[in-house]
């Protein structure tokens, strides 16, 4: 029901109960007045019957009281009236003419108690009020009724009864209240009218603004207001079309430009701009959030930490693995993985991953066994791979449980990607300065490390060494006669040949120990917990490979020897610097006494015995 019909209605039931209190209330006026007219009547009658007894009794006429009261009851109006004598004046003077005794109880209870005693009778078509009223004697009124009447003061002598007919009043006001009514309700129609006129514009201005605001509510801001004629409320719809015009414009501008910050919008766009700029705040947030505390973290692998706390906790993913492609060696690395990498991946420019070569996802809920490096037939799987920069791509796997899961992590892609972009320049930063740090650290020509990684790693790992009890063999190795080849063909045939040695040591060696580029031709390998038998091997095992390598210089070709002096951490000193020292005295003893040849050091290769405490 609207709000006009409501107000209608409502109005429409007062007027009613106004019209019907109005009519009960003049109807009961008109009643009441007929009452008390006819009681006005009936007690003059009464007064006049009593009279003119009282005047038949001196005259002493009472005979002819009949007629009197028979042209009393030919009065208008009155329909009967009779007297009913006392048991006293009955006693006294007899019954009188037509039986003039209580007719019934109403004249019994009058001439008992002396009170006036009315009846209303009302039918269909007719009103009539029956009156009785009693006659008291009285020694002190115009007449001495003790004259005549053996009674005492006050004592009822008779009563006289009357009915009279009431039903003209009562017509009368049926027809005053008709008018009433009738007038009440032109007035009624009236006032409807009147209202409903002026009503209805701020109603329909009314309903103009709900609509526009439960539009606006649900996101729809291009409804606007309509005044109707009136010019209040056209000047209100002016200005409240005015500011929504202006705030669709706001929202429309801010809705699109707010998305600039993100790589990509939500699937679930709302069709309301707020909802969507409150969403998008809301993102852009945490997102500043995230990137102000990387871009405070020290190094890389904090960072790869802040990004698998998002997935843990933000995102809901239980199992993922972090893949850092170089694109211009082919190299992957895992650099974070929750229960371990459940992909094949070889550090080989052959075996690429799917994801970084298409540059694409892949998804196994797409396509059965898509990637060939992933054999778990029981998981599902993203790959979802994010370019960082022109040699660096970060490929993050997803292993979920099922395709629902899988799903689920599909949907959330775009928000992911918004972390990686905004974590992108802090990566490529703390990357390079990995780079550079690296680069500090190894030598370009041949990819040792050089010797300010040796002073780093006497200082931080020696010392745990210690602590382990973990010993060290260290090898010094120096091409014999290298300056020769410099001479003879040059700096760059010289190069090539270190490049080799550099080649052969590396083969020779384990994984875990440490090819160092000591300066020049030499060379120092740190190899990590061994003894001295597996320090000779490997010694020995360097020395021939590099005779058997051939270096091309132009058009022909030579061999060289070198020549390598070890010694074994903590047995032969507890200073890595000494031992150092010491290779490089069983290095020079190596060469003084033919070159070519491995020399372990011992005591005896000292020269004087102050040597050993001079370093």
């Amino acid at each position: 029901m609207s709000t006009r019909q409501k107000v209608t209605l409502i109005l429409s039931g007062l007027f009613l109960i106004f019209f019907i209190s109005m009519i009960i209330i003049v109807s009961l006026s008109f009643r009441n007045f007929g009452i008390q007219s006819a009681e006005k009547r009936a007690m003059l009658t009464a007064e006049v019957v009593k009279s003119g007894l009282t005047a038949h009794m001196i005259n002493g006429i009472m005979d002819k009281r009949l007629y009197f009261i028979n042209q009393i009851e030919n009065i208008e109006n009155v329909s009967a009236l009779w007297i009913a004598r006392s048991p006293t004046v009955i006693e006294q003077y007899g019954e009188g003419f037509n039986n003039e005794i209580a007719r019934d109880n109403i004249d019994k209870r009058v001439l008992r108690s002396g009170k006036t005693v009315e009846e209303m009778t009302e039918t269909a078509s007719k009103s009539t009020l029956r009156m009785t009223i009693p006659f008291k004697a009285s020694a002190f009124g115009a007449t001495n009724c003790m004259s005549c009447h053996n009674a005492k003061e006050g004592e009822v002598l008779g009563a006289i009864s009357m009915v009279i007919d009431i039903s003209d009043i009562r017509g009368s006001s049926f027809a005053t209240v008709g008018y009433t009514a009738l007038l009440a309700v032109l007035i009624m129609i009236a006032v409807l009218i009147v209202v409903n006129k002026f009503l209805k514009p701020y109603v329909n201005i009314f309903y103009s603004i709900r609509d526009v605001m439960l539009a606006a509510y649900n996101g729809n801001y291009s409804k606007r207001v309509d005044g109707g004629d009136m010019v209040e409320s056209k000047s209100v719809a002016t200005m409240l079309n005015s500011l929504l015009e202006k705030l669709q414009k706001v929202f429309e501008e801010i809705d699109k430009k707010v998305y600039i910050f993100l790589q990509n919008k939500s699937k679930n766009v709302s069709h309301d701009p707020l909802v969507n700029i409150n969403d998008t705040i809301d993102k852009l947030s945490e997102i500043y959030k995230f990137k102000q505390t990387i871009e405070h973290d020290e190094n890389l692998e904090d960072i790869y930490e802040r990004l698998a706390y998002l997935f843990k906790t933000k995102f809901k993913i239980d199992d993922f693995t972090i893949i850092e492609a170089d694109s211009t060696s082919g190299i992957k690395e895992v650099v974070y993985s929750v229960n371990g990498c459940h992909c094949d991946l070889a550090n080989s420019p052959d075996s690429q991953c799917r994801a970084d070569r298409i540059n694409s996802i892949v998804d196994s809920t797409i396509f059965d066994e898509t990637c060939s490096k992933f054999h778990e037939e029981s998981l599902e799987y993203l790959c979802i791979p994010y370019s960082i920069s022109n040699e660096l791509n970060l490929i993050i796997s997803i292993v979920t449980k099922d395709k629902e899961e899988s799903l689920r992590v599909r949907n959330i892609v775009g928000l992911i990607e918004d972390y990686i972009a905004t974590a992108r320049p802090a990566i490529v930063s703390k990357k390079l300065m990995q780079i550079l740090n690296r680069m500090a650290r190894v030598d370009q020509l041949t990819g040792m490390f050089n010797r300010k990684y040796l002073d780093e790693f006497a200082e931080t790992a020696i010392p745990q060494a210690l602590r382990s009890k973990v010993p060290y063999g260290i090898l010094m190795i120096d091409i014999d006669f290298f300056k020769m080849i410099n001479d003879t063909y040059g700096h760059d045939i010289g190069d090539e040949a270190i490049r080799v040695v550099s080649r052969v040591i590396k083969e020779s060696i384990r994984s875990s120990d440490i090819p160092i580029r000591f300066g020049g031709e030499e060379f120092i390998v740190l190899l990590h917990n061994c003894d001295k038998a597996h320090i000779k091997e490997v010694a020995e095992k360097i020395r021939v490979n590099f005779a058997k390598q051939s270096i091309s210089a132009g058009s022909e070709t030579f061999t060289k020897t070198l020549s390598v002096g070890a010694v074994m951490f903590p047995d032969d000193s507890n200073s890595i610097w000494k031992c150092i020292k010491y290779a490089d005295i069983a290095l020079y003893h190596a060469k003084e006494h033919g070159r070519n040849q491995v020399v372990c050091f011992n005591e005896s290769l000292l020269k004087n015995g102050d040597m050993k405490n001079s370093f």
